[in-house]
């Protein structure tokens, strides 16, 4: 075994130290798309926290220090190409493993595609708007046209990826604060108020706590760097920093530009950003921008752009480690002459397609990104932080007993695994009191539920047929030596 650890991230086929910190940071911050998160969901959120959208945002930041408290406990100790697969293998079993890395192919693979077709719906309907050109057909061909190209960009190689992350990454954030402080700068009704910090305004507890976990799935992408450890320079340093720097980065940027567009429209105008025809960051633009108002949409192209290649580099990479250990086909784990898993990259181009396109043909593009990006990963992602945070207790405990810590061992996990767990359970029927999401939104429990138990009976098919070969690979640990075990648990 030690064997196998020592030598994992040497004979790994990725090409290693291709990632500095801004590098990973980067990845991290355009998977959390700034400006999506800023923007498209202002107007849901609302809806449910009122003016005190940006109050559950703050709580959704320290949640997700929590949360990312648990990646990075394991990160330090674990850089594999697996992400969250390789870490609940090595703690719970390599079954565990599989389950959680099925459940979040419903995360970061599936996205891509919806998001491509709901840019492309609002790109339609403000040329239809302000120069009346009809492109209704724009949603697909955004999906049709964006999803090869991520393709080919992270087929020629993580160092290409990177530097577009950073260019795309930094231009969505600049454009986006310089809308929050227009809102500032010209307030609508009420003027700049601190009522948005005041929990004696939130409207309801079930819609505040509805908010609470959106805005968590607001903030989720922090943990895209992790999948990219193996080919981060020094990833035991540089991939925990990275997933702290962009949760704090990230959480300021959000809860400043929803303070700031709230202000914008007025703190006495909350019906304004709920009924507002048009999403409420373009509205404000409209209003106070003028005639270069579609600086925000180069916003959020940059941000789609950006987010689909982050998140196709996470499921890229989780998919090749599965790969690799042999749960997967390892038809994934076939790596290109750039270093890159060509497979595996194929296989989420026709993901990001095959959901862009279907969930557009279904439902109209802008409710499929709702249901599938919005409600669906909320729900699949929380599977995961759950049983990570299950996780990492067990890891710590039995394996790095010298470095076992309560509060960041138990307390952390513990908490925002059981905060989690109530604000999903009293946002959906029969739980929820007031505001409650209506079909196809509703659907999403029963979707996960479903997907849930086709993993499992995966597990059961390889039991039947002993294809088990892979239980022996699924959770070695990259650079962990049996000698730094065994110091660890003394």
């Amino acid at each position: 075994m030690s064997e196998m650890r020592s030598g994992s991230a040497l004979d790994t086929g990725l090409k290693r130290d291709s990632l500095g910190l801004l590098g990973a940071t980067m990845q991290a911050i355009t998977h959390i798309a700034p400006a999506i998160a800023a923007l498209f969901f202002t107007q849901f959120i609302v809806s449910l926290a009122g003016v005190t959208a940006p109050l559950a945002y703050i709580i959704a930041v320290v949640i997700v220090l929590m949360l990312g408290n648990t990646l990075v406990q394991f990160s330090k100790h674990l850089p594999s190409a697996g992400g969250y697969y390789t870490y609940v293998s090595r703690a719970l079993g390599p079954r565990f493993g599989f389950i959680t890395s099925w459940m979040y192919i419903l995360y970061s693979p599936l996205s891509g595609g919806a998001i491509y077709g709901f840019f492309g719906f609002i790109l339609a309907g403000e040329l239809k708007a302000n120069y009346n050109i009809d492109l209704p057909w724009l949603w697909w061909v955004f999906i049709v046209v964006g999803a090869p190209i991520t393709a080919f960009l992270q087929y020629r190689g993580i160092e290409l990826s990177a530097r577009v992350l950073v260019i795309t990454g930094g231009l969505e954030m600049l454009i986006v604060l310089a809308l929050a402080l227009t809102g500032f700068f010209n307030p609508g009704p009420g003027g700049f108020s601190f009522a948005v910090l005041n929990p004696g305004n939130i409207p309801a507890l079930s819609g505040f706590a509805l908010a609470i976990v959106l805005g968590v799935q607001g903030l989720t992408g922090w943990e895209a760097a992790a999948p990219l450890a193996e080919e981060t320079k020094d990833p035991k340093r540089n991939t925990p920093r990275s997933v702290m720097l962009s949760i704090i980065i990230l959480g300021a940027f959000l809860v400043f530009t929803f303070w700031g567009i709230i202000t914008g429209f007025g703190v006495n105008n909350i019906d304004g950003i709920v009924k507002s025809s048009d999403l409420p960051g373009l509205a404000l633009a409209h209003k106070d921008w003028g005639p270069v108002w579609w600086f925000i949409l180069v916003a959020f192209a940059s941000s789609v752009f950006a987010v689909c290649l982050a998140t196709a580099n996470v499921g890229t990479r989780m998919w090749y480690g599965m790969g690799r250990s042999g749960s997967f086909p390892r038809w994934f784990a076939k790596v290109s002459r750039y270093k890159t898993p060509v497979n595996a990259i194929l296989a989420q181009m026709c993901l990001a397609l095959g959901s862009g396109l279907i969930g557009g043909l279904v439902w109209h593009s802008d409710v499929a990104f709702f249901f599938i990006d919005g409600l669906i990963l909320v729900l699949g992602v929380a599977f995961v932080y759950v049983i990570a945070n299950v996780a990492v207790i067990f890891y710590y405990y039995k394996e790095r007993r010298s470095e076992f810590n309560v509060l960041l061992h138990v307390v952390f996990p513990v908490f925002s695994s059981l905060v989690l767990i109530y604000a999903i359970a009293i946002s959906f029927q029969p739980f929820c009191s007031t505001i409650c999401p209506a079909a196809p939104y509703s659907y999403a429990p029963l979707v996960d539920g479903v997907w849930l138990l086709v993993g499992i009976g995966v597990l059961f098919y390889y039991y039947s047929q002993k294809r088990e070969d892979w239980i022996r690979n699924a959770g070695a640990a990259l650079g962990e030596s049996d000698e730094e075990l065994a110091a660890a648990k003394a």
